[in-house]
């Protein structure tokens, strides 16, 4: 997939979110949303979030009730430690929801809103941190929302707005004490999790769609469209070049051990090593387009590309293909216990569920 497709995509979101789409959107028009917890998968695909039985592909539940022309949702959902599924709209309706599994209406199969947040001003992307019962939610506005989550509100407010700069489409990381937020207009931001204050920004002078990633060498690490992995020291901001690459790197590097692993947007898959400061291996190229994060499943790695191929990739940087679900595959993988989730775009279903070893067990499609 060439880098002109990739903002051909984006470009197709803002004409829908802005348009307001009369007919409401329609699947396949932005990437979906994918997460899961112990027995349910949530997947964010246009229209309507999806509540999905990992036991047998059933649905579960859906929100809303019906189709609204002011929603859309690829945001991936967040589910919090009480259970609570968390959501932002892309649509011209801005609304980030936190809907209650356990409270569904049985005869429109929708789940109550426990809060709702109508207060920001563009579209939700990454999904929040939670941390020490707080929210931490980012917004393409270039705020930074902080929220009670014990507060007890249905019109949920937050309690501190942080002002950063740029497109925030990337989940927050902490240590603990810092929280680290990348921008889309090229700044990697650095914010007390206590004064909620900016401890400190770097421009790295291009964008950063993706998460920053702590390494177990104490660094923070960061791809982004310079087609570099970029090394920080977490509490000061200085930072250099790790390695380069041969092309963007889009997804949010997955990290194993002392590895970090990611791709670009050539197809390229690599693999370095944070103790030895280099790459494992020359990069490998399975098959196309690569913007999802790998996933490790047992000694090896799930490389899913765009063609709507997954790909094996063993420790020495051999790889085979897995299963091929077809459509496009931009969003990762997931692991829930003993399977493997996959959502492609433009594919037969919506949702496919694969045992370890790649052999399909159900695929989702809706309820008409």
């Amino acid at each position: 997939m060439s880098k002109k497709f990739i903002f051909l995509t984006v470009a197709l979101l803002a004409v829908i979110v802005l348009s307001g789409c009369a007919g409401g959107p329609v699947r396949g028009a932005t990437w979906p949303g994918l997460a899961a917890n112990n027995d349910t998968a949530f997947l964010a695909d246009g229209s309507f979030v999806y509540a999905v039985s990992l036991k047998d592909g059933r649905e579960l539940w859906h929100y809303p009730e019906k189709r609204d022309s002011k929603l859309l949702f690829y945001s991936t959902p967040f589910v919090t430690s009480d259970g609570l599924v968390i959501v932002g709209s892309a649509g011209n309706d801005y609304t980030l929801v936190a809907l209650d599994p356990t409270d569904i209406n049985p005869e429109t199969k929708s789940p109550a809103e426990a809060w709702k947040f109508t207060g920001a001003n563009d579209h939700w992307v990454a999904p929040p941190l939670a941390m020490d019962n707080r929210l931490f939610a980012p917004n393409a506005d270039g705020n930074l929302y902080v929220f009670d989550l014990s507060d007890g509100q249905t019109n949920k407010q937050p309690i501190k707005v942080i002002e950063l700069v740029g497109h925030l489409w990337g989940q927050p990381v902490t240590n603990g004490k810092l929280i680290f937020v990348n921008s889309l207009d090229h700044i990697v931001f650095a914010v007390d999790s206590d004064s909620y204050k900016i401890v400190w920004q770097k421009d790295l002078g291009s964008a950063m769609p993706n998460s920053p990633v702590l390494a177990t060498d104490g660094n923070l690490y960061v791809g982004s469209f310079a087609s570099e992995l970029e090394k920080f020291d977490p509490a000061t901001g200085d930072h250099q070049v790790a390695e380069k690459t041969n092309d963007w790197i889009w997804g949010t590097p997955s990290l194993v051990e002392n590895n970090l692993y990611f791709g670009d947007l050539s197809g390229n898959l690599y693999s370095y090593n944070t103790e030895e400061e280099k790459y494992n291996w020359n990069p490998v190229k399975p098959d196309s387009a690569i913007t999802a994060s790998p996933v490790a499943v047992n000694d090896v790695l799930l490389v899913a590309a765009e063609s709507g191929a997954i790909y094996e990739v063993d420790k020495d940087g051999n790889s085979k293909l897995w299963s091929q679900p077809g459509g496009k595959i931009y969003t990762t993988p997931v692991i829930a216990g003993d399977l493997v989730l996959v959502s492609p775009m433009t594919a037969d279903a919506y949702l496919y569920a694969y045992d370890l070893n790649g052999r399909q067990v159900w695929a989702f499609q809706p309820e008409k």
